[in-house]
């Protein structure tokens, strides 16, 4: 059974290429939608998609005219950063943005700019960083950090 990564992202480009990706999430199935594998392979999922697995629990929101998605999902072990950079090297007219966070082995990131050994939830650090920063303001780590802490006491 593998950790859960926690994903958010934001996605901007045509009508066309979006209204296939809501799609694609409604059957938790967006990176063979972006990058197709073809039969599922263990070491071909890595390579492309850079987890082993497609998509689980996904949920998208459209704006009106499809061309803005916000889609939050979950990915084994880290983030589908090789299947974004992918897509997008082949669409040059859609943009992706995505912030992950996997609590189990401490790290998160923003496109693949990542940071493991999260600071401790008091530290500084999270409002000099602009990753961290970000991270929090996604997923609220500190907060969840902090009510752990208080938990142990």
């Amino acid at each position: 059974m593998p950790n859960w990564c926690d994903n958010s992202v934001k996605i901007n480009g045509p009508i066309d290429k979006l209204y296939n990706m809501v799609k694609a999430v409604e059957q938790d199935q967006l990176l063979n939608h972006l990058v197709p594998i073809g039969e599922w392979d263990y070491n071909v999922a890595n390579t492309e998609w850079g987890t082993k697995w497609d998509i689980s629990e996904g949920d998208v929101t459209a704006n009106e005219d499809y061309t803005e998605l916000s889609i939050s999902f979950q990915t084994a072990w880290g983030p589908p950063t090789e299947a974004f950079e992918t897509y997008m090297s082949l669409n040059n007219d859609v943009e992706i943005t995505n912030w992950y966070y996997e609590g189990g082995n401490d790290f998160c990131g923003v496109n693949g700019e990542h940071r493991d050994n999260l600071p401790e939830w008091k530290d500084p650090v999270w409002d000099q960083d602009d990753v961290l920063k970000e991270c929090d303001d996604m997923f609220g780590i500190r907060e969840s950090m902090a009510m752990w802490e208080e938990e142990e006491d």
